[in-house]
């Protein structure tokens, strides 16, 4: 009689499953909603840290195989202005300065930031020295911004030094 007791208690009815089931999904669905602004929020910083990742790209092989090296987003096989939100390609530029030509090398290549967001830099191109300095006298800064949510809008920058190096901060340069 004990088995019989003990088997009738070891299980869940239907009622308890379905239960549980819309409980779950309820908080599923709660927490998918919150999952996108938190995607959103950390465009920019993981765009800017992939862009970090191509300098430091670039630097490396200017500096080891002796050509200058650039950063910047081709069309026609020329770097253009105001285009940072497109692709954005590293190469060795052997031949004529931000030009993709037969004697040039392509390293990588970024895919476009999502189409909301807006990139933007002074320069149409960052060329690196054999040295691994930037070509150029001043420091440039890219600004990152989502767009505007609920009368805010956010965003971070990222400043290029002379030598390459590059930091990461919040920006106060996007529009409001």
């Amino acid at each position: 009689m004990d088995i019989a007791m003990l088997s009738k208690e070891a299980g869940l009815t239907l009622f308890e499953s379905l239960l549980t089931m819309a409980i779950m999904a309820t908080l599923l669905t709660l927490a998918l909603s919150s999952y996108g602004e938190i995607v959103s929020e950390h465009r920019p910083e993981y765009a800017l840290k992939r862009i970090k990742h191509a300098l430091s790209l670039a630097k490396a092989h200017a500096s080891a195989t002796g050509f200058q090296a650039t950063v910047c987003h081709l069309e026609h096989n020329r770097c253009q202005e105001d285009q940072w939100h497109k692709s954005i390609t590293v190469f060795i530029d052997g031949g004529e300065p931000t030009v993709f030509d037969a004697k040039d090398k392509r390293l990588y290549e970024l895919e476009p930031i999502h189409t909301t967001d807006n990139l933007v830099y002074p320069r149409r191109a960052i060329v690196f020295n054999r040295d691994g300095s930037i070509k150029g006298f001043t420091n440039g800064t890219f600004v990152y911004c989502l767009p505007e949510y609920q009368g805010l809008s956010a965003g971070l920058e990222m400043s290029i030094s002379n030598s390459g190096r590059a930091r990461l901060r919040d920006t106060d340069k996007c529009p409001l």
